[in-house]
């Protein structure tokens, strides 16, 4: 049965979660709740299949048999909001991050219970390239995880809100996370600077400890020269890299052994399926969730695992 999503905002990544919405085969009705739209808005003109409200309020009194809420507001908004979806009854998909503090989680969790999805938006835990790389993974071809480095650098868009950690970071946290199966990690360390104008951090790296002398290193920079999303686990046989601005995945089969002796017998690609757009499979799987909660891979225990790197980090 296709289900009536109910978006709360519109804006830079919202509109995607809208362009999405609009062509998915899933969805039978889309309702938008962004008060800052006017009638001369563009964005009115250009979905006019879309029932657009100025309040939650408002969409909810003329419409009463809504499935699910995507949330893609500010980050502080995202609490109350996700709030009252789950009070009426709501699936919940809330982008990252998903709110502020782990006590906020724990308020929303004890409100969706086991019968409601309350799901944070970690696209990239559902691009095909990633999954691919678990599965992988999973079936030991590169032996024990030793080491992680996800790099997100760019001479990008610089928030005049937020720092580059909290922007940019929460992705490769997401990421980490989903690698090491949700494990708490034991220690980090972090380094940051602040070198143009802007309040706010410019080039941020953390370094985290989990047991088994396992380690993570995150890169994030909105003030870069070079464009580079990668991720590459180290394994104790090979190790495997995903090149997300190339999109492509690579295997180098190279380790070295206890008496110091380097293999190193080449690399291959490994191809992926790259007809559906992470954000796609990610809004496919939020309805798919919907007849079973417990499935979701980026629920309460993996979201209050990023959160709580966030919470040390600001410490």
């Amino acid at each position: 049965m296709k289900k009536t999503i109910i978006l709360f905002g519109v804006g830079y990544w919202g509109k995607n979660h809208l362009r999405e919405l609009n062509a998915n085969p899933f969805v039978s009705s889309i309702l938008v709740v962004d008060p800052i739209l006017n009638k001369e808005s563009d964005i009115l003109q250009q979905y006019k299949n879309v029932n657009f409200y100025a309040t939650f309020e408002e969409a909810i009194s003329k419409n009463k048999n809504i499935d699910g809420a995507i949330i893609a507001t500010p980050p502080p908004t995202h609490f109350d909001i996700a709030k009252k979806c789950l009070e009426h009854n709501l699936h919940v998909l809330i982008e990252k991050p998903m709110v502020e503090s782990i006590k906020e989680l724990d308020i929303l969790n004890q409100i969706a219970g086991d019968s409601k999805v309350l799901m944070s938006g970690h696209t990239y835990l559902y691009n095909p390239a990633v999954k691919l790389m678990k599965e992988i993974i999973d079936t030991g071809e590169i032996g024990d995880i030793m080491f992680i480095h996800s790099q997100r650098l760019n001479f990008g868009i610089m928030r005049e809100d937020t720092d580059v950690f909290l922007s940019l970071a929460p992705h490769d946290i997401s990421l980490v996370q989903f690698f090491m199966n949700d494990e708490e990690y034991l220690k980090m360390l972090n380094s940051k600077s602040n070198f143009t104008f802007s309040p706010f951090d410019d080039f941020s790296s953390i370094h985290l400890s989990y047991k088994n002398n396992i380690f993570a290193k995150i890169d994030v920079s909105w003030y870069y020269p070079k464009k580079i999303r990668s991720l590459s686990i180290m394994g104790s046989k090979k190790t495997i890299v995903f090149d997300d601005v190339d999109k492509k995945i690579f295997m180098h089969d190279l380790s070295v052994d206890n008496q110091y002796v380097h293999k190193n017998e080449g690399s291959k690609e490994i191809y992926f399926d790259q007809s559906i757009s992470p954000l796609t499979n990610e809004i496919n799987q939020f309805i798919k969730y919907f007849d079973r909660p417990a499935k979701c891979i980026t629920g309460y225990n993996h979201t209050k695992n990023v959160i709580k790197v966030l919470e040390e980090y600001y410490k």
